[in-house]
């Protein structure tokens, strides 16, 4: 899941637009009105958080169906805590672009800001589904258009799995623990985690367990209306059950992702966490391999997986007239198949829109599917408001003592609890 963090969103740097719309707001915005250049055309800015090569083709495609219309483009390099700097930077200067790549963890301070247009009855939102909806909601309304989700998948050897008599992942938790004990007895290594991405179906069982009750679970920790060591506690001690049966080694404490991923290209490795963008480097191996679902604590349990809707995007509610009229005919067309094809082709995300088939590689397609046809992802961290990115690698960082034997999977939880109330 290494690869996809960079879509976790530090809240640090964005906390301050709450402190700066005040301010903001004092100062005149270059974006509002009509936007007319000397050509007659209406210019609209578009700020994101990736190359401009990347989004040329799109923004090329795009011009060519509305001509009356520029995209005036700009970006930052580097990660994504640049981009939520800068994003930050314009609004305090009152120079926010008319439509914007919006940072989930962002999204509360831009509507309280009153920087992003309540997008719930527009047209083109009618193909984004309910989890992207939900995803960029607040009190009820929607104020970004995610159109991608990604997702954790586990990939398998299906050469592997063979000699030990599977043809793929087992769908439970137990059954997987016995298929890993014969792969074991095969002289076979049967699973594998990066250091920095322990617990890997520990976000599946807790995304199955919030949608049974209505509720992230991490959102009521948040809250303080509950633990990290009533709820994490026992979903660890299932995960431990790698370690204590022998089945996974506490060498995980100390593998990168590129150490894992190398034992299973060379044919070593049995099944680990993976995604969609491995599967270049797969297909170049010539592997015969699989990706499978996430084995759920019982069976019968709607399978999830570690994952998440995509930055989104939003329109500047400062906007009016010809430009917000081009800002509207922009999201259309993103939603267009045309514009969705690009999407997925200079992007490399996969789509999740409605009425949309995305092409996607065969060896994904189960995985597609499963988790992001139906939305069936969650991420923690998308649902505490305070230490993001501390407290979440505070989470692979007690897995990696319990992996040693350090600490036991409560007191791995509990610590948790006390990370969490240090971070404000």
């Amino acid at each position: 899941m290494e690869h996809k963090e960079e879509y976790i969103m530090e809240k640090k740097s964005i906390r301050m637009i709450a402190a700066v719309a005040a301010a903001a707001m004092l100062v005149p915005l270059a974006a509002c009105g009509g936007g007319n250049a000397a050509d007659g055309k209406t210019t609209l800015s578009f700020f994101s958080n990736n190359s401009q090569d990347k989004y040329q083709p799109i923004i090329d495609a795009f011009e060519k169906a509305n001509p009356d219309i520029k995209i005036d483009y700009s970006t930052t390099t580097g990660s994504q805590s640049g981009y939520q700097q800068t994003l930050q930077t314009r609004i305090s200067g009152g120079n926010l672009a008319d439509v914007y790549i919006v940072p989930p963890e962002a999204l509360s301070d831009l509507v309280k800001g009153n920087y992003a247009k309540d997008l719930s009855n527009e047209s083109f939102m009618d193909k984004i589904g309910d989890a992207a909806k939900k995803a960029y909601s607040v009190d009820g309304k929607v104020y970004a258009m995610g159109v991608s989700t990604w997702t954790n998948a586990w990939v398998y050897n299906k050469d592997l799995l063979k000699k030990v008599g599977y043809d793929s992942i087992p769908a439970t938790w137990d059954e997987f623990l016995t298929m890993c004990g014969k792969l074991k007895a095969a002289g076979i290594t049967p699973y594998l985690e990066p250091k920095d991405g322990l617990g890997n179906a520990v976000e599946g069982w807790i995304g199955a367990e919030s949608a049974k009750q209505g509720e992230a679970l991490d959102a009521k920790i948040d809250a303080g209306k509950d633990t990290f060591k009533n709820v994490y506690g026992k979903y660890y001690g299932e995960w431990d059950k790698l370690i204590k049966q022998n089945l996974m080694s506490s060498d995980v404490s100390g593998l990168s992702g590129d150490q894992v991923k190398s034992e299973f290209t060379a044919g070593r490795l049995a099944v680990y966490p993976s995604g969609s963008w491995d599967i270049d480097s797969f297909n170049e191996t010539g592997l015969n391999y699989g990706f499978g679902q996430i084995p759920m604590l019982k069976k019968g349990d709607t399978p999830y997986a570690p994952g998440s809707i995509d930055p989104a995007f939003g329109i500047n509610n400062k906007i009016s007239g010809d430009k917000l009229k081009a800002a509207e005919k922009f999201f259309t067309f993103l939603t267009s198949d045309e514009g969705l094809k690009l999407y997925q082709k200079q992007l490399g995300l996969i789509p999740s829109v409605k009425g949309f088939n995305a092409t996607v590689d065969d060896h994904f397609k189960d995985a597609y599917d499963l988790y992001i046809k139906t939305g069936n992802v969650y991420l923690n961290s998308a649902h505490w408001s305070k230490g993001t990115t501390a407290l979440r690698a505070e989470t692979f960082t007690q897995l990696q003592q319990v992996a040693l034997g350090s600490i036991s999977p409560t007191q791995a939880a509990e610590n948790l609890d006390s990370k969490l109330k240090t971070l404000s």
